[in-house]
C-alpha cells in the first residue's frame, strides 16, 4: 500500500472520529427523509431552521393508529399532551413523542415545542442503539413550534 494510500485512509478515519456526531446526525436526516419523512423534517428544521413554526404536512399523522385511539377518548373541547411508547408508532415517535393534541368541532391540532434534551439524559433508540438526544446539539440547533392540523368528524 503506497503512502498516499495510508495518508489518506488516516485522514479519512481522523475526520470520522473528529465529525461522527454530525455524520450521525445527517445521517438520521438522510434516512428519516426515506422510512420518517416526518420526523426528517422536525430534525432538519431543529438543526438548521431559524426558530420559525414549522407546519408540518403529512397524512400519516391523522392515520396513525396511536393518533386514532387517543382520539376515540377525547371530548370536543379536550386538549391533552399525548406520550407515546416508541414500540407504539415508531414513525410518529420518532417525530413528535410527546405532543399536545387538542380536539375541535371539525379538526385536530397538534403541537409541540420542539426543543431537545441537552443533558445527555434522554435516549431514543434506533434499533438496538440508543442515541442521547442531546447528540443533535452538535449543530446550532434553534427551537421551535411544530404545528400540524387535520380534518375531523365524527
Amino acid at each position: 500500500m503506497g503512502t498516499k494510500v495510508k495518508i489518506a485512509i488516516i485522514l479519512s478515519i481522523t475526520l470520522i472520529i473528529i465529525f461522527i456526531k454530525k455524520i450521525i446526525v445527517l445521517g438520521m436526516i438522510a434516512v428519516g427523509a426515506i422510512f420518517f419523512p416526518e420526523a426528517s423534517k422536525v430534525l432538519r428544521h431543529y438543526c438548521f431552521g431559524d426558530g420559525s413554526t414549522l407546519y408540518l404536512k403529512s397524512d400519516y399523522i391523522k392515520n396513525s393508529p396511536v393518533v386514532k385511539r387517543k382520539l376515540a377518548k377525547m371530548k370536543v373541547g379536550q386538549k391533552r399532551k399525548v406520550a407515546i411508547r416508541q414500540w407504539e408508532d415508531y414513525r410518529l415517535s420518532y417525530a413528535l413523542n410527546p405532543f399536545m393534541m387538542e380536539k375541535k368541532k371539525n379538526k385536530v391540532v397538534i403541537t409541540w415545542w420542539m426543543n431537545f434534551d441537552k443533558t445527555g439524559k434522554v435516549y431514543t433508540f434506533y434499533g438496538p442503539f440508543p442515541l442521547p438526544d442531546n447528540i443533535v446539539h452538535t449543530f446550532n440547533c434553534t427551537p421551535f413550534l411544530v404545528y400540524h392540523e387535520f380534518n375531523y368528524k365524527e
